[in-house]
């Protein structure tokens, strides 16, 4: 049987994802008690959105327990009948089964109004967490969405903000790292906080036993590594490279890089060329401020962009969808099934 319902639905409530952070890492011995029953986590930092679901899933559901207790669905291919038959489902030997829905916006307007309608039902046993975009102003759905839920803010971190992030991320491994070596690491990879985490990674196994990560470790470390990065595949494709970027992702694949990882953000890179002809061909303002990147990255974009026509880069953002069911599949090895891809890219 479910477990019993709450008395009432959430208060209307807002709060940062390091309030978020606050309240997983302490309170209650229990860590099915830090949890809220419903939370909507909206804003364009998908990055740390991701951290914050993957984070209540380990406090919640243990890995061996994570194929009945964990359930990841999307708006697109969900109906509310379908979220409410596993919301309502008791968890196998845990307190709470978690369940996460990606582009809540996707959901039909006809679940999106069950979806109201059930969640003050919810029984104690779930955690529920909708991910989302921007909420759009004035929507009917997303004020009575507030009412019920937890929402939790994620916008993109500003320039100044990404060195404290550097330099407390670096502090949650152990280690220390210079203000000016911070700065240079930002220069050096950008705004993108996958690709400062990993660069982070692997600097603390580039220093070894050292305390503190210097100024020239950062520019020694990630220029040994800059020719296997995911930026100069996205570059080398933009510039339709074909036989550089094969060679590029020959050695990500050898240093371990995933190929979802390289799928999402080399999906962020076509749609932000897309953006950018879009952008120059109605607009005369900052391209740097309409896609919020850092000035060097705008430049890249404006350079690649007349590379491909619009029908070009729509059909590439087509071949990355399928490269990802293509995967899941299982019908070819994952190297194959990259490679085709890379080689499509470069052939729009």
């Amino acid at each position: 049987m479910p477990g019993k319902k709450s008395d009432k639905p959430s208060s209307e409530k807002e709060i940062t994802y390091f309030e978020l952070l606050r309240k997983l890492n302490t309170g209650s011995k229990d860590p099915a008690e830090r949890v809220d029953l419903v939370y909507h986590f909206t804003g364009e930092e998908d990055y740390l959105k991701d951290e914050a679901w993957r984070k209540i899933a380990s406090l919640l559901v243990p890995d061996e327990l994570k194929s009945f207790n964990l359930d990841l669905m999307y708006g697109n291919e969900t109906s509310a009948d379908q979220l409410a038959n596993i919301v309502f489902l008791s968890p196998v030997n845990a307190k709470k089964r978690l369940v996460v829905l990606f582009d809540l916006s996707k959901l039909s307007e006809f679940s999106k109004d069950m979806l109201l309608k059930f969640l003050p039902k919810l029984p104690d046993s779930v955690c529920l967490i909708l991910l989302s975009l921007e909420i759009p102003s004035k929507s009917k759905f997303y004020t009575a969405l507030e009412k019920l839920a937890t929402t939790v803010k994620f916008p993109r971190l500003w320039d100044n903000q990404i060195p404290v992030w550097i330099t407390n991320r670096v502090k949650e491994k152990g280690k220390k790292i210079e203000g000016n070596a911070s700065r240079i690491l930002h220069d050096l990879v950008g705004n993108e906080l996958g690709d400062l985490s990993t660069s982070i990674e692997k600097l603390i196994t580039y220093i070894g036993d050292n305390e503190t990560i210097t100024a020239k470790d950062v520019e020694t470390a990630v220029d040994m590594s800059k020719t296997n990065t995911v930026f100069n595949l996205m570059d080398s494709i933009g510039e339709k490279n074909c036989k550089t970027s094969l060679d590029i992702l020959e050695n990500m694949i050898l240093d371990g890089e995933k190929p979802g990882g390289i799928i999402y953000w080399l999906t962020i890179h076509f749609e932000r060329l897309i953006q950018t002809k879009e952008f120059l061909s109605s607009s005369s303002g900052s391209l740097t401020s309409f896609l919020k990147v850092k000035p060097f990255l705008a430049n890249k974009y404006q350079k690649q962009a007349p590379n491909f026509t619009m029908e070009e880069l729509e059909n590439g953002i087509m071949f990355l969808y399928q490269t990802d069911v293509d995967l899941k599949s299982n019908r070819m090895p994952d190297k194959m099934i990259m490679e085709l891809l890379v080689y499509n890219l470069c052939h729009l």
